[in-house]
C-alpha cells in the first residue's frame, strides 16, 4: 500500500460514521511489523486515525503472524461461518484482487460477508510492474471494470491515483538495480518472460504508479 493509497481510504473511511464501518475488517493484512515498520504509513495514516476515531479494526489473513487477529482463506467455504459470524460491518480489501486467480470470486465473498448495506473499500494496481505474491494475474482494472466485477453492488465512488511515486525511486536509492536490466537486454532467449517483464518496469523510470481505488455498498 502507499502513502496516497492509505491517505485516501481513510478519508474515504471517515466519511462514514464509526458505527456504519466497525468493525472494519482488513483482509491480507499481513503482520503489525509489515504494517508498522515496512510500511509504517499504513497504520500512521490509516489504522491509529480509525482507532481513534472509535474505529475497531479486524486484522486477518491466511497466515499465522503477530498481529494477525484471525487466520483464515477468505475463499475457503469452511472458513465462511465464522468469518460471517466477525460481523464486520465493512472490509478493506487492498492489493488482493491481482493475487488471486478469481477475483470475481473475492468480490462476491466481500459482499457475503459484510451483508446487506455493508462497505467494501477496495485498491487495487492500474499502473504497476508484475510482482508475485506469490503469484500476480496482472488483473489491473479501471473504476468501471471493478464495477462490473463487485455488481450489483453500488459504486458509491470510484477513482484513479497517481500516487506520485514509480521504479525511478527505488533507482534512486539502489542504482545498481539498473544493472539487471543492462545484463538482460541483449539475452532475451534466457527467458522470454522474464526478460519482457524486466524491460517493461523501465516505463516506470518515467511514469508514476496508479492504482483504481473504490468504495461498494452490498445490496
Amino acid at each position: 500500500m502507499f502513502k496516497a493509497e492509505a491517505r485516501w481510504l481513510y478519508r474515504r473511511l471517515s466519511a462514514f460514521p464509526a458505527a456504519e464501518i466497525s468493525p472494519l475488517l482488513n483482509i491480507g493484512s499481513s503482520t503489525r511489523h509489515f504494517r508498522e515498520v515496512e510500511q509504517p504509513w499504513t497504520s500512521q495514516e490509516l489504522f491509529a486515525p480509525l482507532r481513534a476515531d472509535g474505529v475497531s479494526v479486524i486484522h486477518l489473513d491466511f497466515r499465522e503472524g503477530e498481529g494477525i487477529d484471525v487466520r483464515a482463506d477468505i475463499l475457503d467455504d469452511t472458513d465462511l461461518p465464522r468469518l460471517k459470524a466477525l460481523g464486520a460491518r465493512a472490509i478493506l480489501c487492498c492489493n488482493l484482487l491481482e493475487h488471486v486467480r478469481e477475483p470475481e470470486r473475492l468480490a462476491a465473498r466481500c459482499l457475503e460477508i459484510v451483508g446487506q448495506k455493508g462497505l467494501v473499500f477496495v485498491t487495487v494496481p492500474l499502473s504497476y510492474p508484475h510482482h508475485r505474491d506469490p503469484i500476480d494475474t496482472m488483473y489491473r482494472p479501471s473504476p468501471e471494470e471493478l464495477a462490473k466485477l463487485f455488481a450489483p453492488a453500488k459504486m458509491l465512488r470510484g477513482e484513479i491515483l497517481d500516487v506520485g511515486e514509480s521504479y525511478r525511486d527505488q533507482v534512486k536509492k539502489r542504482p545498481w538495480i539498473l544493472l539487471r536490466h543492462i545484463f538482460r537486454a541483449p539475452v532475451p532467449f534466457l527467458g522470454k518472460e522474464r526478460w519482457r517483464r524486466s524491460m517493461g518496469k523501465l516505463y516506470w523510470l518515467k511514469h508514476n504508479y496508479k492504482v483504481t481505488a473504490a468504495v461498494f455498498r452490498a445490496p
